[in-house]
Parts: structure tokens; C-alpha cells; sequence
């Protein structure tokens, strides 16, 4: 296959899934297009996704960073926010198996360890 319509399929790709993955309060073109197009910068993407997370939407932002990470995959940042986002809806079983996939050489030994106790169910006394 050439390569130009090997890329043309790839990018076609990725819109699809940006377009699947999009939270459900982008009601325009316009408001999904933003929303894309912030996921293709690192730094705007995980900055987006932290906003929506301060206001409570958790989903809203594990797909903005799902978006970040499809175009950014080893984004250190993207990961564990996206780890401890799991966590936040409750998916913590999803949140300690990513969590454990982490390398302590990015994020540290005891920050890890900060990170998997904010995922693990509150111990009743």
C-alpha cells in the first residue's frame, strides 16, 4: 500500500476514535473540533483534562486524556493522571492495574506509593 493513503487511513483513524471518545457535552462541530484539536498539544490536552476534573467531570477527562495519549503514548504526566482519574470514578481495580504499570525511574518510588494509596478502598477500623 502507498504510503500517503496508508497516513490518510491512520489520521481517519484516530478522528474517528478523538469523535467516539468525546465528552457527551460537546453539542456543536465546532465544540468537538476544539476539544480534538487541544489533545494534539500535550500540555493543552492534560490542562483541559485537570479543568474538566476541577469541576467533578472525571469522564470528561479520562477521554481528553484518552485523546492526549492516543497522540501522545508515553506522556508520563497523561498516565498517571489517567490512573488516578479511574480511581476517582471508582474504577479502582482499573486505576492500581495502571498505576503498577508505571515506572518508578518517571515518577519515584514514594510518589507511586502516595498514588496507589489514594486508589486503594479506605480501610474500616
Amino acid at each position: 500500500m502507498p504510503q500517503f493513503p496508508r497516513k490518510l487511513l491512520a489520521w481517519a483513524s484516530l478522528a474517528c476514535v478523538s469523535l467516539a471518545s468525546a465528552p457527551l457535552y460537546a453539542e456543536t462541530l465546532q465544540e468537538l473540533e476544539a476539544l480534538s484539536d487541544l489533545s494534539f498539544d500535550e500540555t493543552a490536552g492534560i490542562a483541559a483534562a485537570r479543568a474538566q476534573a476541577n469541576q467533578g467531570g472525571y469522564l470528561e477527562a479520562l477521554a481528553t486524556l484518552e485523546r492526549v495519549l492516543a497522540v501522545h503514548p508515553k506522556s508520563h504526566e497523561a498516565r498517571l493522571m489517567h490512573a488516578i482519574y479511574l480511581c476517582k470514578i471508582d474504577d479502582r481495580r482499573g486505576g492500581l492495574v495502571e498505576i503498577s504499570k508505571l515506572k518508578k525511574k518517571h515518577y519515584g518510588k514514594e510518589f507511586l506509593a502516595e498514588s496507589r494509596a489514594m486508589c486503594e478502598p479506605a480501610k474500616e477500623g
